[in-house]
């Protein structure tokens, strides 16, 4: 069910101060400050949402809800449910989604660039930004729950379309000619595109679990040591989780011996029995024994690829300590070059021969596992099975646009112009 406040108009402030010096007619620098500040912007938030502990029973239910949905009760009545605020008035409605002006968003940003117009046969454009983009919820209505709609403001973080630099170089040389031979040896043309982008963020939760015992199921995880040691690829993350035996045998602990790690790549799994120390480190920093039942038994840890940083799941009732788009991906980074014939007839005709090869270097790209600029929508969510930190596609196949687009292998194409 959705219902909706007395909806205002998002308001968006932009400023921007820039100075611009020529260096001489053909060579321009212009430094530039960008900024804006959005406020009363869309956002969607759970007004029946259960309470901490709820599914569990721990403490946030009323006695007469106890009492139907808990202790020997326990599966007449859904303790989720009857923990929800408005459950004595529509006990029949599990979500209400309210639309309001709750959501904010701020950018700030340096933008330098330098400009050589044609001469010599050479021009060229450098643009480099430094910026930084926070709001409580880039996808609008396309976008998840919050973690808690109760408290908006601890989804206030980076945007999913963060990008702290940004560096772009296009050039285009017109290689000196000689007159004759059918002009074979005139009208040579190189151009080439740089593009770097530093790593953006990408939207973490649990689709599944219910730690926190809410019913929202966009529960965030506990993080121990840097984030950036969790950079998505290719590959997932190492996944250590229990080996259980097949039905009706019980459930094993988290222990040395029924512990293994698993690696999810485009090619497949590989999985390696967990040591004695990687099964010790999980417990120490997720404060978990790894009973069974426990969060750590049902779930498992993540290992960063470098052995420093760990990801536990939360106990249970409680939220875990990772703030909103703290994993990165790994960037982007690419070269296009193409180069040019040009024919010309009699003033009034020509023809442009073209070679464009994109990603030259060829060193394809793994997309966003998710977020604003990604509908990958893939390795986003911890649990067994699940290759979270991984990406099995590309950019441009990402945005719907493959081969064409950005990030692919190399690619090459050739194209004929003809003007009159």
């Amino acid at each position: 069910m959705s219902v909706n406040q007395n909806l205002k108009l998002p308001f968006v402030i932009n400023y921007n101060l820039g100075i611009t010096h020529a260096f001489s007619p053909n060579l321009s620098m212009e430094i530039e400050y960008v900024g804006n500040h959005g406020y009363r912007l869309l956002s969607f938030t759970d007004i029946n949402q259960a309470p901490l502990g709820a599914a569990q029973c721990l403490n946030t239910l009323t006695a007469a809800q106890a009492a139907d949905a808990c202790g020997p009760n326990l599966g007449k009545g859904s303790p989720v449910q009857e923990a929800r605020p408005f459950f004595n008035k529509f006990p029949y409605l599990g979500y209400i989604y309210q639309a309001g002006n709750s959501a904010y968003s701020n950018y700030n940003s340096l933008q330098v660039s330098v400009t050589k117009r044609m001469s010599h046969g050479l021009l060229f454009n450098l643009g480099y930004t430094y910026g930084h983009a926070l709001d409580n919820g880039s996808l609008n209505r396309f976008g998840l729950n919050p973690e808690n709609s109760n408290n908006l403001a601890q989804d206030y973080a980076s945007s999913d379309f963060d990008v702290r630099h940004r560096l772009t170089a296009t050039a285009t040389y017109n290689i000196p000619g000689v007159k004759g031979f059918g002009q074979l040896l005139e009208g040579w043309q190189i151009n080439t595109i740089v593009t770097f982008a530093t790593a953006q963020p990408w939207q973490t939760f649990d689709s599944a679990d219910n730690f926190s015992g809410t019913g929202e199921n966009t529960d965030r995880w506990n993080i121990s040591g840097n984030p950036a040691d969790f950079s998505s690829g290719k590959n997932s993350f190492p996944d250590c989780t229990v080996s259980q035996p097949a039905a009706p045998a019980p459930s094993l602990p988290f222990a040395a011996g029924n512990v293994f790690c698993t690696v999810t790549t485009p090619y497949g799994g590989i999985t390696t029995p967990a040591t004695s120390a990687q099964v010790s480190a999980c417990q120490t920093h997720s404060g978990q024994s790894g009973a069974v039942g426990t969060p750590l038994e049902i779930a498992g840890c993540y290992i960063s690829p470098n052995g420093n940083s760990f990801i536990t799941p939360p106990a249970l009732g409680t939220y875990g300590n990772m703030g909103r788009n703290i994993l990165r991906d790994q960037g982007f980074k690419n070269w296009d070059m193409s180069i040019f014939k040009n024919f010309t007839f009699k003033e009034r005709f020509g023809i442009q021969a073209r070679w464009e090869v994109f990603n030259i270097l060829n060193h394809p790209i793994a997309a966003n596992p998710s977020g604003a600029s990604s509908s990958v929508n893939t390795g986003n969510s911890p649990g067994p099975g699940n290759a979270f930190g991984a990406s099995f596609l590309t950019p441009d196949f990402a945005a719907g646009n493959p081969l064409i687009g950005s990030g692919s292998e190399r690619v090459m194409q050739v194209g004929l112009k003809l003007s009159f």
